[in-house]
This record gives C-alpha cells, structure tokens and sequence, in this order.
C-alpha cells in the first residue's frame, strides 16, 4: 500500500534563523499536523529550558494544531557525545538525551532521534563503541520507562557516529535488544553510507522507528538536505520501497541549508510533493 498523507511530518528544521512563533506559524499555513521537532537555539534548546518552557511549547504546538512526532535535538554542532572518552561530558550528554526523553513523554511524542556517538580521530574506534554501546543500554531503559522509542541514525562520518552504516545499528540493536531502542532510515546518508534503501531496510528488518525524508545529490562526499526537486535522488523509488515494507511510522522533512532566509518556500515545495505521492 502507498504511504499516507498523515504519515508527511513537517519541520522546523530550515527556520532555526526565525523565531519558534513564526517557526509554528509557517507549518501551520502549510497545513501541518504532524511535525519532526528540531530542538536548537532560539526554539527550544534542551539544557536552556525546564519545565515551565516545556509547558509553553507544549500549548504553542496546541493552539496550532500540530504534534511532535519526533524529537531530534541538535547534536553536531552542539557538543553532545554520549560516547565520548571524558567522562563529564559524556554524563552531561547523557543527561541531555535524557531529558529529552522524559520531555518527549510529557509532550506525548512517540519518538526521539540520537546519535550514538563517536571517537576522537585520535582516539580508538573500538573503545568509543564501548562506551555508546553503554551509554545506548541505559537509555534505552529509561526510554522503556517513559514509553518513548529511540531512533538511532548512521552515517558514515567517524566525527559523527560510531553507527557508520545500518549493518552497524543493526549489530547495537542486537546487543542491547531493547523494544524501544530502533534505527532509521535517512535518504541523503544512505548515499554517505553506500547503501541503497533496499540494503538498510533489509539490515534494519522491522526495527525502524522514523525516516528522514529530503532529497540530495547522491554523494558520498556531500551531506546536503535539499527540498524536492533540488537534487538527484530518485525518491518516488524510494517511496515505493518503504511501501513494500508496509512503513508505519512518519516521513520527516529535514531541510537546513541553504534555505535559513527563506524555510517555508522550500517545505511547501516538498510538501506539495509529498501530497502528490502519497493517497
């Protein structure tokens, strides 16, 4: 069966130069309901906001009609690293996604999406797998506790992840066997990854808990979050491969650059294509 239109999660990814009200503005005129929440600096960043912050999202996405779907904090530019060879940073990390997955709860969102962290160059690759293989165990249980799901992404960069491709997530899976603890399938670090979306849907099996859904152009050397249309993906087959599987879960629209002046031109453009490929 094709993919649902209610499956297309929206995002505030592209409008972290605007303010979140003109950020949930936007979405709404586009006429989102479902929506991927990007946790950065100026909308709502995870170690700047309590509960009384919480609660003020909580009713802005409300009075909007949109639900977070999934949680993504910003996790690259940010020093997060839950696998990291200090151990105060890999605690202050830990306590990041930690609340981001108590707040997902309170916010009833399903999912939250993390990296697992990653080595220093000069550090050993094997250890630092150690330590998220660690740090991802007790996530997971908290995340069992507060009836979140984990989505964990690969991408072939040592400086981003020790998940380097799905065979990789597929093995961390295995080892922490937890129900809450999934991967997922993003169509631009497929091409990072040298994997086509047959490949990771088939290492990944039934444990895929949200898709990145933008389009890109196919190469290895670039991480290029383009609207659709932009790049050179073939993206209808890709659709098609996720409605093979029978995909429940929600397409995620990750667009940054280069369209922080100018965010819902480029979401409308790819939403419009969405409505058109999905019933």
């Amino acid at each position: 069966m094709p993919l649902k239109k209610d499956q297309i999660a929206l995002s505030n990814f592209p409008y972290h130069k605007y303010s979140l009200s003109y950020a949930l503005d936007s979405l709404q005129r586009l006429g989102a309901k479902a929506m991927e929440l990007y946790l950065v600096e100026p909308h709502f960043h995870l170690e700047d906001c309590g509960m009384p912050e919480l609660l003020a999202l909580k009713k802005a996405l409300r009075d909007r009609g949109l639900h977070p779907v999934c949680m993504t904090p910003e996790q690259v530019r940010y020093p997060i690293n839950i696998a990291s060879s200090n151990p105060v940073g890999r605690k202050r990390s830990l306590d990041t996604f930690s609340r981001c997955i108590y707040y997902a709860s309170k916010l009833e969102c399903p999912v939250v999406l993390f990296h697992a962290g990653y080595p220093l160059n000069d550090e050993s690759y094997e250890d630092a797998w150690k330590r998220s293989v660690e740090s991802l165990g007790y996530l997971a249980r908290l995340a069992e506790g507060c009836g979140v799901t984990i989505a964990l992404e690969s991408v072939d960069v040592r400086w981003k992840t020790v998940l380097t491709s799905t065979k990789k997530t597929a093995e961390v899976l295995r080892l922490i066997s937890s129900p809450n603890l999934k991967g997922m399938v993003d169509t631009i670090t497929l091409a990072v990854c040298e994997e086509t979306i047959d490949e990771a849907l088939e290492n990944l099996g039934g444990d895929i808990a949200h898709v990145h859904f933008s389009d890109g152009t196919g190469r290895k050397d670039q991480i290029a979050h383009l609207a659709i249309g932009e790049g050179r993906l073939d993206l209808a087959s890709m659709l098609g491969a996720l409605s093979r599987i029978e995909y429940k879960g929600y397409l995620g629209v990750e667009l940054i650059s280069p369209y922080e002046d100018n965010p819902e031109d480029a979401m409308g453009k790819t939403a419009r294509w969405l409505h058109a490929h999905t019933i």
